[in-house]
């Protein structure tokens, strides 16, 4: 494992340590991650704290069990201990259907449901409060995370084989978010001292909690007192963990300086890598990011990266930023390396062709690195918006091997063939074969395997 860590290391400004005894899962697509996620809260004995970024209220588990609203409520009628850190957008996203802010509106809801559960609402000025973490049972030798990228929306509750959305959902065929790929992972072991901890910093920090309609019952709730420093649960698992985020600096008094470390830690995965780099990003326009690529692949590594065919229109709107502008120029440069594929997962329909919208956000380096979480691959993402990912780092490819298991489920999914038996860079150069493939077949109005088809990286989101 130090060889591993010596090759990828972990960043230096870490807030939290690199743990070793942890057992990760990776749950890929939603209606798998929630279906984990709605069984841990329904056995939850004590305690279930989620942060909650975006939220369709309408939106609705899988296995019949309603809303985010009700199966809180359920919890919460078993005398569970609920809280729910909320994003209260300021500027952007507010007035949008897939929020839930601090204000008039939702405190009526609330008030209405007869809600006896704990809320309080996070802003970062006109950035976005984008962590999606649950704990259940914290501090308890029950308790278990899930930490990654996916939204709590109709959307994102998609399956693996991504059937068409269900009519009852009121999307229309091939509508934008209708159909996510997302990812999460389920978490047990020392890293969830570190899951405990962050919550316990925003729960108390909370920017909104000593305002108007700021936190429900208005004015009722409590803070959390700290962890005892040396209570770390007991090892669970195999797996090598740590978990990281953005934080701007001042956004709270018990973190002055802020963390900046998943930008970090991007950064020197891809400089470690010797065979392959596979991302799924919603954004991939960090211009520091593409350039480590671009190093990358002068190395003769293979990169995939896995983007929404019909991505969000904000990025071709704030093109002119210099930022992004550096960005988009960074990923069109990258076509240039017949190393680098870029490619959007799409599905065929009797109507014509449904873009299926990637949300997720991880990493796979070399069958040894990986990370999930919620950071899109945008200077924003580094520095603005508050952000966790869990990066984990594998010794082997036996039992155990988490990193080169997310590989071999990613792969699979988007190149319709099993992966299993190849090694990493195998397995990579097959995928960009089968999505060049494809995205011949769809123009000449075939049907291809899998989802993945290759784009034009000069292209995208324009």
């Amino acid at each position: 494992m130090d060889e591993v860590l010596d090759r990828y290391p972990p960043p230096a400004h870490a807030a939290f340590p690199v743990r070793s005894g942890n057992l990760v899962e990776p749950l890929v697509d939603g209606a798998v991650a929630f279906e984990r996620i709605a069984s841990a809260v329904e056995l939850a004995t004590t305690s279930v704290w989620v942060c909650v970024a975006f939220l369709e209220v309408e939106a609705r588990f899988p296995g019949g069990r309603g809303t985010f609203l009700e199966l809180m409520d359920s919890a919460m009628k078993r005398g569970i201990d609920v809280r729910v850190l909320a994003w209260h957008p300021e500027g952007h996203g507010a007035g949008a259907d897939d929020v839930f802010p601090g204000d008039r509106t939702s405190a009526e809801l609330l008030a209405g449901r007869g809600t006896m559960w704990s809320v309080r609402w996070d802003a970062v000025g006109r950035n976005c409060q984008h962590q999606k973490v649950w704990l259940v049972d914290a501090g308890t030798p029950d308790a278990v995370a899930f930490v990654g990228g996916i939204n709590i929306t109709r959307g994102s509750m998609a399956s693996r084989d991504h059937v068409q959305p269900d009519s009852s959902l009121g999307f229309s065929p091939g509508e934008r978010y209708s159909n996510i790929h997302d990812v999460h992972c389920l978490v047990r072991g020392p890293c969830l001292a570190d899951v405990h901890d962050n919550f316990v910093l925003r729960w108390n920090g909370a920017s909104e909690r000593g305002r108007r309609h700021g936190s429900w019952p208005d004015g009722e709730t409590s803070d959390l007192d700290r962890r005892p420093v040396d209570e770390v649960p007991t090892v669970l698992g195999p797996t090598t963990a740590q978990v990281q985020r953005s934080i701007l600096p001042g956004l709270y008094d018990a973190l002055p300086e802020g963390e900046n470390s998943v930008r970090e830690q991007y950064l020197s995965a891809i400089a470690g890598a010797r065979d392959y780099v596979y991302v799924e990003d919603q954004i991939l326009l960090s211009r520091a990011v593409l350039v480590a690529l671009r190093q990358a692949l002068e190395r003769g590594v293979l990169v995939m990266a896995s983007v929404p065919g019909d991505p969000m229109p904000e990025l071709a709107a704030a093109r002119a930023h210099p930022g992004i502008a550096a960005g988009y120029e960074a990923l069109a440069s990258l076509a240039a390396y017949d190393g680098f594929c870029l490619s959007a997962p799409a599905v065929r329909r009797p109507w014509g062709v449904e873009e299926v919208y990637v949300h997720a956000k991880t990493a796979v380096v070399d069958d040894a690195w990986a990370t999930i979480g919620s950071t899109n691959l945008v200077f924003s993402s580094f520095q603005g918006d508050t952000e966790m990912n869990l990066s984990f780092w594998d010794a082997g490819s036996g039992a155990g091997a988490v990193a080169r298991s997310l590989r071999v489920r990613q792969v699979d999914e988007q190149g319709g063939f099993d992966s299993e038996a190849m090694d990493g860079r195998t397995a990579l150069a097959q995928l960009i074969g089968v999505a060049r493939e494809n995205a011949s077949s769809r123009a000449g109005g075939g049907s291809w395997n899998g989802f993945a088809c290759a784009i034009d990286p000069a292209g995208w989101a324009t």
